[in-house]
């Protein structure tokens, strides 16, 4: 690993930390991109996972009162069952182009929900948000990023910031530990060889940028924050098409 990816890598960790308390996403977003380029396909999932299990597991205590678990409960289990398929079909089908089409159809989904957010119509009912959770653990355990579907969903079912920041903090670890899991068992690989000190370098700067976060969360409008959420949400998507793209070569 070069020092200029290397500096890029931690730089992400502390922006990510920010957004991650200020948005309720963003950490493992901003985080996949680097990782994986950095280390493949398969140890960047896995310190993406990893990273964001403990940056989403820090935020809990902060949002609790504002969780909505009944919403949890409906994202979160169709989302295990999403990392199970995905797990399982990167293991058995080709990942390239598997990835490209999850980066792509993400792509189509938060496109979709920008523009039908301009007319009256707001999903609701079981349904939607299975589908959300489902795509969710698919793409998430194929390229670290789950949060573009569930964004989707939020911007179509008009999903209240403050609630959506929440609520998706649980989901996001489960999510992670999910996704650790099922790698661990369907597709086993190299735990990822980084040294004891970027371990902690890495927890460090999670914590740092987390309270940053916490000091500018009360001064960020929540239609500024909305914005950020869509703006991370995209750079998901992308993420998970340009990942596909690499491991085709």
């Amino acid at each position: 690993m070069s020092s200029g990816l290397l500096l890029a890598i931690l730089i992400a960790v502390f922006v990510g930390g920010i957004a991650q308390r200020v948005a309720g996403i963003g950490f493992g977003l901003l985080l996949a991109p680097f990782f994986i380029v950095a280390l493949g396909p398969y140890p960047g999932v896995v310190v993406t996972n990893v990273c964001g299990m403990l940056a989403a597991g820090l935020v809990i205590r902060h949002v609790w009162q504002r969780i909505d678990w009944k919403m949890y409960v409906s994202l979160a289990v169709p989302a295990a069952l999403g990392v199970l398929l995905g797990t399982y079909a990167a293991s058995v089908l080709p990942v390239g182009p598997l990835e490209i089409g999850v980066g792509i159809f993400m792509l189509a989904a938060l496109t979709s929900s920008l523009v039908l957010n301009r007319t009256e119509m707001v999903l609701r009912g079981g349904s939607p948000k299975a589908a959300a959770g489902l795509l969710a653990g698919i793409s998430n355990s194929m390229a670290g990023a789950g949060v573009p579907a569930v964004s989707a969903y939020a911007v179509l079912a008009k999903w209240p910031q403050a609630s959506f920041m929440a609520t998706m903090q649980p989901f996001l670890a489960t999510l992670s530990i999910v996704t650790l899991a099922a790698h661990a068992v369907v597709d086993p690989g190299e735990w990822p060889q980084l040294a004891w000190w970027l371990w902690v370098l890495l927890g460090v700067l999670t914590v740092a940028g987390l309270r940053t976060g916490s000091r500018l969360a009360p001064h960020v409008p929540e239609s500024t924050a909305r914005r950020v959420v869509v703006v991370l949400a995209y750079l998901g998507a992308v993420s998970a098409l340009v990942k596909g793209i690499i491991d085709l070569q």
